[in-house]
């Protein structure tokens, strides 16, 4: 790839070469490619349960003057019976509003899970189950909240995690090529000698500041990527252009895995595929341009002008105003549940396509 090729100005005079290829959020450029194999996520027929006992802290429980293991919680379910499929080269969105299962998918899948029981299914890693080591080994986690030190600038905090997380056989040279590719690939190149900061002092944006958490687990160029709604707190344009950054990681040879709350239309464009999941339940497994024609099948059409994810995630959500309207979304988002699950119970990958659509879409193939 020609990385100076077209730097020039309308005129004719030479743009700089780093404020072309590091800041501009038009360039497509992939700097930071995956060249491992093919990865494969496959949740077979997932089952899992929490405790709400054992999420109370137990001072809270000795303040009840009750002995912690003398409270008996009731046991919810978080995830029922789902199942999804996703290589390298995707990148599947779970969407769903608060306390549908997110989370707990994504924390089950990383081998994060607190407080809770799988009952039944498998989460399989390229084919072997999930352990704890495995895991380490092939995902790399991006938790909600930005853990990052704010006194060190992007680079240093990027610096400082090669020298612990690359392996002890990179040269000092080989860590700082791998930082540099880092930051050319999620556009940190003009806030990299800038402080990461927080909420006390000031530093990079937030869209910054979540591309450096992003940054931290690519540094050792993981092959499959899960981010716990990594869009919560920033404005929508900054939202915006940080999913164009993780459909670019997807292009380039990895999985992408990430949980959003309601996205905007033109985020929803973005995702390959997604899964919308409503108490635990998927009410649609399958490609995002599907989304709307498997919907009007059932004589739910998505009115014109409306954006598809506010107008189905509003369809499944549980209003608990009331208990009849509770009853009512409950049983509304059951029997879409039960639909999708009859429709696609003869598919491998558990995921609906229309009639004669053979596969699932990959950036490749858009």
């Amino acid at each position: 790839m020609d990385a100076d090729a077209g730097l020039n100005h309308a005129d004719g005079s030479p743009q700089h070469r780093d404020t072309e290829l590091f800041s501009s959020e038009d360039d497509s450029s992939l700097y930071f490619t995956y060249s491992g194999g093919r990865n494969e996520l496959q949740v077979n027929d997932l089952h899992y349960e929490v405790d709400t006992a054992a999420q109370i802290p137990w001072y809270e429980r000795l303040s009840e003057f009750k002995l912690p293991w003398d409270i008996k919680g009731n046991k919810q379910t978080a995830i029922n019976k789902l199942s999804l499929r996703v290589c390298s080269g995707q990148m599947l969105a779970i969407i769903g509003s608060s306390g549908c299962g997110k989370t707990s998918l994504l924390d089950i899948i990383t081998c994060r899970d607190e407080g809770g029981a799988m009952t039944s299914g498998q989460v399989l890693i390229n084919g072997k189950p999930n352990t704890p080591q495995l895991v380490k080994k092939s995902i790399a986690h991006v938790r909600q909240d930005d853990r990052l030190l704010p006194h060190l600038t992007v680079r240093e905090t990027l610096a400082f995690v090669a020298k612990l997380r690359l392996p002890t056989s990179f040269t000092q040279a080989q860590r700082d090529q791998r930082v540099d590719d880092v930051i050319a690939e999620l556009r940190l190149r003009q806030c990299a000698h800038t402080r990461v900061g927080n909420d006390y002092i000031r530093g990079v944006s937030g869209g910054e500041r979540r591309r450096v958490s992003i940054a931290v687990q690519l540094l050792w160029n993981p092959g499959i990527l899960i981010l716990d709604e990594p869009t919560s707190g920033l404005d929508s344009f900054t939202a915006h252009n940080l999913v164009i950054t993780l459909s670019r990681l997807a292009r380039g040879n990895r999985l992408v895995l990430l949980s959003v709350h309601q996205p905007r239309s033109d985020i929803f464009q973005l995702f390959d595929l997604v899964v919308l999941l409503s108490s635990g339940s998927a009410v649609y497994c399958g490609a995002a341009r599907d989304m709307v024609p498997y919907f009007t099948s059932l004589g739910h059409p998505c009115p014109r002008y409306c954006n598809p994810s506010d107008f189905y995630v509003d369809l499944i959500s549980i209003d608990r105003r009331s208990p009849e309207r509770e009853a009512e979304c409950l049983q509304r988002s059951t029997v879409l549940a039960q639909r999708f699950l009859e429709k696609v119970r003869a598919t491998d990958n558990h995921m609906w396509r229309p009639a004669g659509s053979n596969a699932a879409p990959t950036h490749t193939e858009r």
